[in-house]
């Protein structure tokens, strides 16, 4: 070959040796999160807090629920790279922890993991009671919830978020503490007629505060009649019943004469408590031989106070629907009353007006003499 021909050669592999390389296509491997707990698989101490952590990393989103339909609360890290539960966990439950983290390539990692808490023994904390709840009885739209507890509160805080009112048709409400070891809830208005209501408190396996753990959920239900709602005016000596927002009838009384200041008939809501066919209404504060004693037998009773205030029959009083003259109870015909007695339900609103004598809220179940927002102040949310 002549030597022209080879230098061409030389050249022209020089150049190709030196070209830019063939293209192709490089994918870099993923950066995976990788998400960790320290929670113990089995009888974790529900008092110990326990956290999730991400390496490589951050973390989006983390949802805790125990098998009682609870949802744990917790807190996240500056960074985003752990979270911390809060609080007491459910003793003796399963709980599910779900999360999700993201690496800096966009790569996400999803982390499903279960863990069951340690039981615990009840303390022996637990509802003794819930008034107005009685088997196959209604009550009036005005009824509260009076729930006793075994023994005083420990924290009245942890107590109050254990406890759930429902209702079927929609309520506002809120509670307020009488004592330790009692508490009562009442409504913004009065209850829908017609419906369920139903209470529940949720203390099993839930810490309650001070050592003490709850025992048995406790569910009573509570059915809401008709609304009776009844005015009483002492100005026109009438008491007007209305029955489901119709009236069903105005009675001619007589209410207290206000001789002395206890029989005045306080001004404000009563409540319908309890109610006798046959009852003896006996002066309070007086033994016999006093001056100003008195011991009658009445019919059909109906007990609106705690301090004596009813609405009875009065056949002897000659000034029904003229004058008040009792002793502070609200008279009226044996027949008004056995009416009034046989409609009447625990819970029914009496409202009187026209005395000077205010109605005390803690008198029996005043509880509506108070503005809702008074009453919220007793609650220890």
């Amino acid at each position: 070959m002549p030597v022209r021909a080879l230098a061409v050669l030389s050249l022209l592999l020089a150049v190709a040796a030196c070209g830019a390389p063939q293209t192709g296509t490089f994918t870099p491997a993923p950066i995976v999160p990788e998400v960790a707990m320290d929670a113990a698989a089995e009888a974790h101490d529900p008092t110990a807090p326990f956290t999730l952590t991400v390496v490589d990393g951050i973390l989006e989103e983390v949802n805790v629920t125990s098998d009682r339909s609870e949802t744990i609360e917790g807190s996240f890290s500056e960074d985003l790279t752990s979270w911390t539960s809060e609080g007491v966990l459910d003793a003796g439950a399963t709980h599910t922890v779900s999360a999700k983290a993201v690496s800096t390539d966009g790569t996400v990692t999803e982390f499903e993991q279960q863990f069951t808490t340690e039981a615990r023994e009840s303390s022996g904390f637990a509802v003794a009671d819930v008034t107005p709840v009685l088997e196959g009885e209604e009550v009036g739209v005005g009824a509260p919830i009076i729930v006793t507890f075994t023994e005083d509160a420990p924290d009245r805080t942890a107590v109050e978020q254990r406890l759930l009112v429902e209702s079927e048709k929609g309520h506002e409400g809120a509670w307020r503490w009488i004592s330790d070891s009692q508490v009562i809830y009442r409504t913004k208005e009065y209850w829908e007629p017609h419906q369920t209501v139903t209470f529940t408190a949720d203390f099993e396996g839930e810490f309650l505060g001070d050592d003490t753990w709850g025992g048995e959920d406790h569910t009573a239900e509570m059915v809401i009649g008709e609304a009776n709602l009844s005015f009483v005016d002492l100005e026109t000596h009438t008491m007007t019943v209305e029955i489901d927002g119709e009236v069903a009838k105005e009675l001619p009384i007589s209410g207290g004469s206000g001789a002395e200041w206890e029989y005045y008939t306080a001004t404000g809501v009563h409540l319908v408590m309890e109610k006798f066919a046959d009852k003896t209404m006996v002066s309070p504060g007086r033994e016999e031989g006093d001056e100003g004693y008195y011991s009658t037998d009445v019919q059909w009773a109906t007990r609106i106070n705690a301090t004596g205030e009813f609405v009875h029959g009065a056949p002897w009083n000659g000034s029904l629907g003229s004058a008040n003259l009792s002793h502070g109870c609200v008279n009226a015909s044996n027949e008004d009353a056995k009416w009034f007695y046989e409609i009447a339900q625990r819970g029914d609103p009496v409202d009187v007006v026209g005395s000077p004598r205010e109605m005390p809220w803690d008198n029996g179940w005043g509880y509506w003499v108070m503005s809702f927002d008074e009453w919220k102040e007793g609650s220890a949310l």
